[in-house]
């Protein structure tokens, strides 16, 4: 039994060593004649007499002689041995590191940045108190590896002082840490060049992110402003924040409202489609307009550039951020019959019919006092057609008076409710015989005619707006309307011509 177990004992120890010299010299080429060895150690310790002391282990000089110690001590040379030999080797730089592709989770996760201290172990730290005066005096916001006087990070070390950069390319640098950014369909060409340092400061500043700037919309202005010197860039990347009108979301928080300064998948950087889906992720109102009404502002429904066919993103003179005055921004599209998306019939070409008249609807003389075509029209989309603010009709006869139409969100409805107009209210209404209202006997007859029948809405040729043409059922006929120095006359199809004195009556409507 004492025998046996000497057996075991040894054959563990045998393997124990054998382990160690496997794991320890990178003998695993040799693994199969390994395990014939240890098979045939294993059988011979099963199968040896008890009497060790029998067996002969002598060896003679001439077999030692023949041993070459040499020969096997070069075999027997170490891996570790030869892993030490290849640190002594020179190192060769490695490739500029090539940007990555990151998710945008890992993005925003990146943008938690919190650099690794371990990798500080064999740096050779610098005090904020030891470090040279033009960093003096400190700045808000430091970047972490020059707060904790880590400079090995990204310098060469001379003499415990930071020397110069340890890669060529300063992007390198970043990308050790920082995460490639520009991973979307659009890029902002600093970031996609790698310039970083264009916008950011390595070791400090005043403003959050690094910014070499007192704010965002500084930094970005120093390139895209109109004033700027960077003449070769195309006039669309510009912007003029010195005018009156300025985006909100500018002013009151930076360009990033909308913007994203590395990468985005949408023109111009923006966070999502310019031309309605970023506009209206803010602007809920119209929204609300925009998905519910009924008729929709062709601009707003169907343009190429849906809100930025009126308006501007930055800034502008007018109010409103549209690019013209209230008029001419309509103008720009209704300068020739455009089919409307009402009923697909042709709207009239209203700069040529404003061109031709010279008597212009108050709103449209007077923009700034008025309010110009949105006086009357909703610029985005209205549940009356014409996209008009207020219910009208279309009809020649209609019951006016009684309605509360649009015409009386500016004039008096006593234009129309009063026979008789004493003479201090003159002012009411000018087309009066003697004190016989005769908007009152137009309106209140037993066909009442809507203000459409006489009055061109946009602009005549004659005072008071009023129509050369009208149109009944379809039919256009003319109202043949003479203007004189106390009224006037009119002969349309609908009756003889009839004439009206302010001061001599004709007895229209005794």
């Amino acid at each position: 039994m004492k025998q046996r177990m000497i057996k075991i004992i040894v054959l563990v120890f045998v393997l124990a060593v054998s382990t160690f010299l496997f794991q320890s010299y990178g003998v695993s080429e040799k693994l199969s004649r390994f395990v014939v060895i240890m098979k045939n150690i294993a059988y011979n310790l099963e199968h040896a007499k008890p009497a060790y002391e029998d067996c002969n282990f002598s060896i003679s000089d001439d077999e030692i002689k023949s041993i070459d110690v040499d020969k096997h001590a070069r075999e027997l040379e170490s891996s570790i041995d030869k892993k030490k030999k290849a640190k002594r080797k020179k190192v060769v730089a490695p490739e500029p590191l090539a940007p990555l592709e990151i998710a945008a989770d890992e993005i925003r996760e990146e943008e938690r940045l919190t650099h690794d201290k371990t990798r500080l172990v064999k740096a050779k730290m610098v005090k904020l108190e030891d470090l040279p005066d033009k960093f003096k005096p400190l700045k808000k916001y430091l970047h972490e590896p020059f707060k904790m006087g880590a400079c090995k990070i990204c310098h060469t070390s001379k003499n415990n002082k930071p020397g110069e950069l340890v890669r060529k390319n300063i992007v390198d640098i970043c990308y050790s840490c920082h995460k490639t950014r520009y991973t979307k369909k659009f890029d902002h060409k600093p970031a996609k060049d790698g310039r970083c340092m264009d916008c950011h400061d390595p070791h400090q500043s005043n403003t959050k992110r690094l910014l070499k700037a007192d704010s965002i919309n500084n930094l970005c202005l120093k390139c895209h402003d109109k004033r700027s010197k960077f003449k070769n860039k195309a006039e669309k990347l510009f912007v003029d924040m010195t005018l009156k009108t300025k985006h909100k979301p500018i002013v009151k928080k930076s360009c990033l409202e909308c913007h994203d300064p590395h990468t985005a998948e949408y023109k111009s950087l923006l966070h999502l489609d310019a031309k309605m889906d970023l506009c209206l992720d803010c602007h809920d109102d119209v929204k609300e307009i925009v998905q519910h009404s009924k008729f929709k502002h062709g601009g707003v429904n169907t343009s190429k550039r849906r809100c930025l066919e009126c308006h501007d993103p930055h800034a502008t003179k007018y109010v409103k951020l549209l690019k013209k005055d209230r008029v001419q921004t309509c103008l720009g599209c209704h300068d020739e019959e455009v089919k409307s998306d009402e009923d697909g019939g042709m709207l009239m070409n209203i700069k040529k019919h404003l061109k031709e008249n010279p008597n212009w609807h108050g709103p449209i003389k007077d923009v700034k006092k008025e309010g110009g075509c949105s006086a009357c029209h909703a610029p985005h989309g209205s549940n009356n057609f014409s996209i008009l603010r207020k219910s009208f009709t279309k009809n020649f006869y209609a019951d006016i008076a009684n309605k509360g139409f649009f015409c009386f969100k500016c004039h008096t409805d006593k234009k129309i409710k009063k026979q008789y107009i004493k003479s201090d209210e003159h002012n009411i209404t000018s087309f009066r015989d003697g004190e016989v209202n005769l908007h009152y006997l137009h309106v209140n007859d037993r066909k009442g005619r809507t203000c459409r029948a006489c009055h061109d809405e946009h602009a005549s040729k004659y005072n008071h707006l009023i129509r050369d043409y009208t149109d009944f059922n379809g039919v256009k006929f003319p109202l043949r309307y003479i203007e004189t120095k106390n009224g006037g006359s009119c002969a349309p199809a609908c009756h003889k011509r009839f004439e009206y004195d302010r001061v001599y009556p004709k007895g229209i409507g005794q």
